[in-house]
């Protein structure tokens, strides 16, 4: 009840905000860019860092930087965006696949930046529409497994915990797949809020050799858990961005998450520029880096 209540709340502010933007809108001149964060971690921060620095210094024009969390609540995430299509933000910027895709469903007509979103040709043109561009950061699960293999050749059981997102599950399931092609044996633990990474902690067994995480904002949002796991259980920490080893990870294999907010500052700047977001490539970044400690 008390979660119900406090999305009601969040949906209601936000709102009044919109009411409140769509009153001074007209008397603005600047550029509105609006930022859906699924909800907020530290390698998100780091996106709309190295976004909203760039974009800032390639525009010649003053731009208003919005940035909303919608706090791992979908009924608040939709509210967020429906607010911002219909106070008319000159562009929305959704990071996620997921957020990506429930901004492109609400969305028809305002130009769209999907950051960190895995979203193919084919998705982006529905029925001979576009309007939206892409930077998709998906990597190869082979290729990590592949690369922990040649990092740390002593790690054959990994713990592999996951939300039950419909993006996250087919990376898990081929995750498992492919590990014993590197000898690797693959225990999953499902969490469906971050309050079950205690219980899933004490149910890793004690010949771990590492816990490993995909590109999983859920569970991201609990690293200071999970270190505190790995820490207790003597193990490694393997994660799939640089901003969760900067916060205490052993091994991150993933795609710079500044790098991702600079490459797409640059599609938004043609956009603003006039440009159909359409008419641009989809921005693909797929070399993956090892951030080790």
């Amino acid at each position: 009840m008390k979660t119900k209540i406090k999305s009601f709340l969040n949906i209601f502010v936000i709102l009044l905000t919109g009411t409140a933007l769509l009153g001074c809108t007209q008397k603005s001149h600047s550029k509105k860019i609006g930022i859906i964060l699924p909800i907020e971690h530290q390698a998100l921060n780091e996106i709309v860092r190295g976004f909203t620095t760039t974009l800032a210094s390639l525009s010649k024009e003053k731009l208003e930087f919005k940035v909303m969390n919608a706090e791992g609540d979908m009924n608040l995430q939709r509210s967020i965006i429906m607010q911002m299509r219909d106070t008319h933000y000159n562009l929305i910027v959704p990071i996620s696949t997921t957020t990506s895709l429930m901004a492109a469903s609400l969305i028809k007509e305002q130009p769209i930046l999907a950051l960190a979103a895995n979203i193919p040709e084919s998705s982006r043109v529905p029925k001979g529409t576009c309007n939206i561009a892409v930077t998709d950061d998906e990597l190869d699960n082979k290729i990590i497994l592949q690369l922990i293999h040649q990092s740390y050749p002593k790690v054959t059981k990994i713990a592999l915990i996951h939300s039950p997102s419909d993006k996250i599950l087919p990376e898990v399931a081929s995750v498992q797949a492919n590990a014993p092609k590197y000898g690797i044996a693959v225990r999953k633990f499902m969490i469906q809020n971050l309050a079950d990474l205690y219980s899933v902690g004490s149910a890793i067994p004690e010949d771990t050799d590492a816990i490993f995480i995909l590109k999983d904002n859920l569970v991201a949002s609990g690293i200071s858990t999970l270190i505190q796991i790995a820490h207790r259980k003597h193990i490694l920490l393997i994660t799939s961005d640089d901003a969760t080893l900067k916060q205490g990870a052993d091994l991150a294999i993933g795609v710079g998450e500044q790098t991702i907010g600079v490459e797409g500052a640059k599609l938004a700047a043609q956009i603003l520029n006039g440009k159909s977001p359409c008419s641009l490539p989809i921005v693909k970044l797929t070399k993956p880096t090892i951030f080790k400690r």
